[in-house]
């Protein structure tokens, strides 16, 4: 298999027909050329040339190659991948020599948390760093991006795709993987093998060497470590084994895989976990390395060594709130308030343009903090934002065209990749009573089909989603979905809502006409909801329409972070949260949505973690499952070894989607709105984008390092 593109063998995972079509035409949008074409081709409605010449934009000497832009390659070749070289393939593409530039000032905060930081670039430069061809312009250095999310830890992938740094990354075709913080990587014929080169030379933002010794240390002593990892999550295992990975030198190692991995590369390219970890900044916090840590982090408070431990590593960056633990992302903390974090570039970043300037361009990035959709939309509509599209509600699009030009923004609709609106009864309440009713299909039909999809799509979309359940995590441009699975039990129907509901032995009501639970309590539905997920307005339009079919309903709006603890301590009566990955190149790479608690077990979870307790613990822990749910985790297995395309993955992957529209474990109501994105005037190198969603990792493929404030 070629390793300059790693490529789905069928149709299906052409991203161009996977792209969301659900939700009629968007507003028109410059658009960037397939990548293999953006070295030739021009962009329509390019950014505007900056007005003040680059304090750095231009190097300072002579160099004998010309500094190019995708817009004008200066008849340079195309290197191995999209809009991308190593330093050596570009000197040898041209026969000439990059000069290396840096900022010529170190922000004195990293110096104060990390130590004496050369001012040489040179010496901060892996020895063949990565030179990424920007969009529009040479770039210049300084300003400060201002982001928004709801919290240090909810609503915050956007902003943390901006610094993200994986081994791999998508490019902005959203079909190619391409090499990031690896130097090159390639895949055997088999899918069994992933071989992976690192730069010589790159640095940890403490100045430490950056080598395959902090892959390791994260596979044997994190992954692998059963105190800190109990159960090795279901993405690094393949044909029922973990991967393995093996150190080859101090640049090389391979991850292996007991059974083909199609999804491994698209996993990497999307997560935001990343498998390596500061090894010397992390051993003296293992108890491996360090016998007296456990007394260490009972005498700071902590339960053990473990609790202890993961206050200075986490797999979800920002849940770590700790100044100076060592990253090779391009920003780094060097603040943290309850209403916002800052942090700067990154000196030891391991990028340049093709000017030899070090990514990235902008000197800073704040992040605030607001829980309250009224203030994110007043921060927009000021100005005070410079992109966002996360937790933006489609239904704000009016109120932030109205203030574009007096905002100094632009306002874009692009397609969503996320699910809609979702619910999703707890199947395994603590509450028996609530279990059973919850369980019972006959009764979720019935609060399927007592929603008016229509007044929804009027309410929230304008009219512009599509009125199906979406509640099988399937997308309906997957290469097998049945078209049946988003009509089922969608039809607006009060008088058969009715029925299924007094058939399920809910025919009894109280003096105020609300259903009786068979013990003779009155049925009261709680639904906590996080406008992360959901609008109030959504809400709203459930509690009256399932009020009117007899079932009280009460509703409170709460931060994310109580929502998280609420269903990850099986406290809902039910779950409002999805994420996605219903693309087929997502649910290839990791298919959590398929299985029970058929989301992020920690993040999103809907229902059903006491059965992948039992099934994880061989039934020594947790409830047993019914038949169904046990068959799920069977197919599941198959789909994720199975070639895309075979006959064996289109029939798994068809079974898989029959029993989820069966059981309906989650109710689908509408599909996803375009996302409203908004960008400011002044940020520079902004690509259109072709999807916003966790799917891709945001902005993660749009290359963030070479934006740059006008």
């Amino acid at each position: 298999m070629k390793s300059n593109k790693f490529h789905v063998i069928v149709i299906a995972l052409i991203v161009t027909a996977l792209l969301i079509t659900s939700c009629g035409e968007p507003t028109p949008l410059p658009t960037l050329p397939p990548a293999e074409e953006l070295s030739t081709e021009s962009v329509a409605q390019p950014v505007e040339a900056a007005t003040e010449a680059p304090t750095e934009g231009e190097p300072p000497f002579e160099t004998s190659i010309p500094a190019i832009t995708t817009q004008d390659r200066k008849n340079i070749p195309v290197g191995k991948y999209p809009n991308q070289y190593n330093l050596s393939e570009l000197e040898e593409l041209t026969g000439g020599k990059l000069q290396l530039i840096g900022r010529s000032e170190i922000d004195p905060r990293l110096i104060e948390i990390f130590g004496d930081i050369p001012t040489d670039v040179s010496q901060r430069l892996p020895e063949d760093p990565l030179v990424e061809v920007p969009y529009y312009e040479i770039g210049k250095y300084g300003g400060q991006f201002e982001g928004l999310s709801l919290g240090p830890e909810s609503g915050n992938s956007e902003f943390l795709s901006v610094r993200h740094a994986n081994l791999v990354r998508y490019a902005e075709d959203l079909q190619t993987v391409v090499p990031y913080v690896a130097k090159d990587f390639s895949v055997n014929d088999e899918l069994t093998e992933f071989t992976f080169t690192l730069r010589k030379g790159h640095k940890w933002s403490d100045g430490k060497p950056f080598t395959t010794d902090d892959v390791m240390f994260w596979y044997e002593d994190i992954l692998m470590n059963k105190e800190l990892t109990p159960e090795v999550p279901s993405y690094w295992v393949f044909g029922g084994e973990p991967i393995k990975i093996e150190k080859i030198d101090d640049v090389t190692f391979v991850i292996k895989t007991a059974a083909a991995a199609p999804g491994l590369m698209y996993w990497l390219a999307s997560t935001w976990i990343t498998p390596f970890a500061p090894r010397h900044y992390l051993e003296s916090k293992h108890i491996k390395y360090n016998p007296d840590i456990n007394k260490e982090a009972v005498d700071e408070g902590f339960a053990s060594w473990v609790e202890y431990f993961f206050t200075w590593h986490g797999e979800w960056v920002d849940s770590v709130h700790r100044l100076g633990v060592p990253r090779l992302e391009s920003y780094l903390m060097v603040e943290e308030t309850t209403e916002y974090q800052l942090m700067v570039a990154n000196p030891y970043f391991f990028a340049v343009d093709t000017a030899g300037q070090q990514l990235p361009y902008i000197d800073s990035t704040r992040e605030s903090y607001t829980q309250d959709a009224q203030v994110i939309e007043l921060k927009i509509i000021n100005g005070e934002v410079d992109a966002k599209s996360q937790t933006l509600s489609f239904s704000s699009v009016p109120v932030f065209k109205q203030h574009e030009a007096d905002g100094g923004y632009k306002v874009s609709l692009v397609e969503s990749g996320t699910d809609g609106i979702n619910l999703g009864f707890n199947a395994t309440h603590k509450d028996p009573v609530l279990a059973e009713i919850f369980s019972n299909t006959d009764f979720k039909y019935a609060m399927s089909m007592a929603l008016d999809r229509s007044e929804f799509n009027k309410v929230l979309c304008f009219g512009e989603c599509e009125e199906i359940s979406n509640g099988v995590p399937i997308h309906p441009s997957s290469s097998f979905a049945k078209p049946e699975w988003y009509t089922f039990m969608t039809e607006y129907n009060v008088e058969k809502a009715n029925e299924l509901l007094d058939k399920v032995g809910l025919d009894k009501r109280d003096a105020d006409g609300w259903r009786l639970r068979p013990d003779g309590k009155r049925l009261v539905i709680f639904i906590n909801y996080t406008i992360q997920a959901v609008t109030s307005d959504a809400m709203n339009l459930v509690k009256n329409y399932w009020e009117a079919v007899g079932v009280k309903v009460e509703l409170k709006e709460i931060a994310t972070e109580a929502y998280r603890s609420m269903v990850t301590n099986n406290d809902h009566d039910i779950a409002t949260f999805t994420s996605g990955t219903i693309l087929e190149p997502m649910f290839i790479s990791n298919q959590y949505r398929f299985v029970p608690p058929f989301g992020d077990h920690s993040l999103e979870p809907i229902t059903g973690q006491a059965w992948a307790d039992w099934v994880a613990s061989n039934g020594s822990k947790g409830i047993e499952p019914p038949d169904d749910v046990k068959r799920l985790f069977e197919l599941t297995a198959k789909f994720k070894v199975s070639l895309p395309g075979s006959e064996e993955y289109i029939k798994t992957g068809q079974e898989i989607g029959d029993i989820h529209m069966k059981n309906m474990w989650l109710i689908g109501v509408i599909s996803s709105p375009p996302s409203v994105m908004i960008t400011k005037d002044r940020l520079a190198n902004f690509s259109p984008m072709k999807i916003t969603a966790f799917e891709f990792y945001r902005f993660y493929p749009y290359r963030p390092d070479q934006w740059f404030i006008k």
